[in-house]
């Protein structure tokens, strides 16, 4: 029995002997009730469906028949299935050790007590720190690799095991179904995980690099790495094993949903869309922030300081900022999200991160234009002996007219 599978095992027990299940079975029979009244309403809504209505009352009762007993039923099935998985494993890793992964661990323990690599640091030379590190490298990562896989299949399992009979009671009904559809190929997936796990024992095993002892007398990894050290070629078995048994997850998946070769996909894909959103960022940003400091330098040459103020206090809404289209005068808006084009600044795609950047540009541009207007407003009170313009007196009365007081008579 693997490892994990006895992880597995020990957690598994301790749910059933906590009473746990009980709670849980509780609460899955009523919503398998729920679920029966659901589908009747369902087939009703189909124009009175019986056929539908019969076969929603079979996965009523065959569920319940699954629920009975305080979940023993339901726990049999359950390490039945995960059972046929682990003896496929099981029979791929029979020649040799039977679990690969853990003998390697147990050598790779055993060698670094033994041997006196680490007492080669004492000496201070680059070829003894070298081996000491990478040994300690070795003994480092694959230990915590292999824990860390032991205890997700653990907890894994655990959850699909405790949340299975509230997610299958909504098997009758037609439109919740798809919900344990779904519950059920994510047991698949899990049990995928044992059986690919021993597909890697048996590619150990073929390759030669299944213990310490075929891969030191071989002084070579499958080959590759001839004539390297013992510390060296234990550094890189040891790292990619870690690497093999951290993927069995992500390849199961894969597998059941038919794309193998989607992992590596996905993540080249996630490293091509990081970088491009960072350089659509940048790029709008640089856009925004050029376009406006032209538009700013174009103002400034046909209505100089006094057409600041006055086009303030206009009464009517901005245009946007004003930029030049070459020698020939004239102005446009600048090339914001919505406009098209091909040239530096024009927009190429519908991006968020161009259009965040365009927007921080364009605003750090107006927050450094309004800078401008304002000393430029200041420099001319200042060119007023720094007193400010006079309000003129209002209109005197017309004679003859209603004074102040004859206004309230």
């Amino acid at each position: 029995m693997f490892y994990y599978e006895q992880m597995f095992n020990t957690a598994l027990n301790g749910i059933m002997t906590a009473g746990l299940m009980s709670t849980i079975l509780t609460v899955a029979y009523g919503i398998l009730l729920a679920s029966l009244l659901f589908s009747a309403y369902e087939a009703w809504t189909r124009g009175g469906d019986v056929r539908a209505l019969g076969v929603s009352g079979v996965k009523y009762l065959a569920l319940g028949a699954l629920f009975m007993n305080d979940g023993a039923v339901y726990e049999r099935v359950f390490r039945d299935v995960l059972a046929v998985f682990n003896q496929m494993s099981h029979t791929m890793a029979g020649a040799g050790p039977s679990d690969v992964f853990n003998a390697w661990r147990n050598d790779l323990f055993a060698y670094g007590a033994t041997t006196g690599t680490f007492l080669n640091l004492v000496t201070l030379g680059a070829p003894a720190l070298l081996s000491a590190l990478l040994l300690l490298i070795a003994m480092i990562v694959y230990p915590v690799a292999y824990a860390l896989f032991s205890v997700f299949y653990s907890l894994y399992g655990t959850i699909l095991f405790v949340t299975g009979p509230l997610v299958l009671a909504l098997m009758p009904s037609f439109g919740l179904g798809s919900l344990a559809k779904r519950y059920a190929i994510n047991v698949m997936i899990f049990g995928s995980w044992g059986l690919i796990y021993g597909i890697f024992c048996r590619l150990a095993i073929a390759i030669n690099v299944h213990s310490m002892a075929a891969l030191t007398s071989a002084n070579s990894f499958a080959g590759a790495l001839a004539g390297a050290s013992q510390e060296v070629l234990l550094a890189v078995a040891s790292v990619l094993f870690s690497v093999c048994i951290l993927l069995i997850p992500v390849l199961a998946k894969r597998i059941v949903e038919g794309d193998v070769g989607g992992s590596m996909l996905a993540v080249l894909g996630t490293a091509t869309a990081m970088a491009q959103s960072l350089m659509s960022a940048a790029a709008g940003l640089g856009s925004g922030a050029g376009s406006m400091q032209s538009a700013s330098a174009g103002g400034g040459g046909t209505g100089g300081p006094a057409a600041g103020p006055a086009a303030a206090s206009s009464n009517t809404a901005p245009a946007g900022p004003p930029t030049n289209t070459g020698a020939g005068g004239g102005s446009r808006s600048p090339n914001g999200p919505s406009g098209s084009g091909s040239g530096p600044g024009s927009y190429r795609a519908p991006n968020v991160p161009h259009a965040v950047g365009w927007v921080g540009g364009a605003a750090a541009a107006l927050a450094a234009q309004g800078a401008q207007t304002a000393v430029a407003a200041g420099r001319r009170m200042l060119a007023g002996n720094g007193q400010p313009t006079s309000t003129p007196p209002p209109p005197k009365a017309p004679p003859g007219g209603p004074g102040p007081v004859d206004e309230w008579i």
